[in-house]
């Protein structure tokens, strides 16, 4: 089987391509065992190099620069589409189940299922707000909206890209919940179909937003600086994760 992991960027992409390709679904080239969240990112070269094709783009952008508006304005052509599904089916043959992450591909999602065969998507999400402080933390740009801007393009593009709700072949999830509870990786497990080899970090709680920090001011102001239309994509999420 093929599972194609779908997420803004600092959204847990990397949380779950790990933890398939260290179940036995092969992500990409060998990475290192003890590598850290920092230095690899469990991105598979080939991915990567369609989707710089796709987009026109070096994956070394910055990624707050990357979104929907770099996608080619008459899609790709029937070559680039027809190496895409050559090298789907060399996979197939070579490990069977197999799947890859980058964070650009919800913005070309719409390509790679025009090429891939039968497959799999899992959508992993996160407070939009989370997302911008781990975006501030490093920039120290608190006033800067753009991180919210892109996270409304990626999770609008994933969200036009997949079924509504219903369809068994994606899962939802959000990070916050995969990240320290049982549920939500039990729901993982049954999608793949296996015991999944355990890499979460608890370390990574100390950058979550608390449930006592949801009721502050200050987390009620940057809701409001996101804006309405990012509201409106984060409770769309919330639904399609509950069902």
């Amino acid at each position: 089987m093929i599972y194609v992991v779908l997420g803004m960027h600092k959204s847990g992409t990397t949380l779950v391509a790990r933890t398939l390709h260290e179940s036995g679904i092969v992500m990409g080239q060998e990475f290192p065992r003890d590598a850290d969240y920092a230095t690899v990112k469990y991105e598979a070269r080939w991915a990567q190099e369609i989707t710089d094709e796709i987009l026109g783009l070096s994956r070394k952008r910055l990624s707050l620069e990357v979104t929907s508006r770099s996608l080619p304005r008459d899609g790709v052509g029937d070559a680039l589409l027809q190496r895409m599904r050559h090298m789907a089916a060399d996979l197939d043959n070579r490990y069977g189940d197999w799947g890859f992450k980058d964070p650009r591909a919800a913005l070309t999602y719409r390509y790679w299922k025009q090429a891939l065969p039968p497959h799999r998507v899992i959508i992993i999400y996160r407070d939009p707000v989370e997302v911008w402080r781990r975006y501030a933390r490093v920039n120290h740009k608190w006033w800067s909206r753009q991180a919210f801007r892109v996270w409304c393009d990626y999770n609008k593009s994933i969200l036009s890209s997949v079924p509504a709700s219903g369809d068994p072949d994606v899962l939802v999830l959000k990070f916050e919940d995969l990240l320290s509870g049982v549920e939500e990786w039990r729901r993982l497990e049954k999608f793949t179909g296996r015991k999944l080899a355990d890499i979460r970090d608890p370390g990574q709680s100390k950058y979550r937003v608390g449930a006592d920090q949801r009721g502050m001011a200050r987390y009620r102001l940057l809701r409001s600086i996101a804006g309405a239309e990012v509201q409106k994509v984060y409770r769309q999420l919330e639904s399609l994760h509950a069902g």
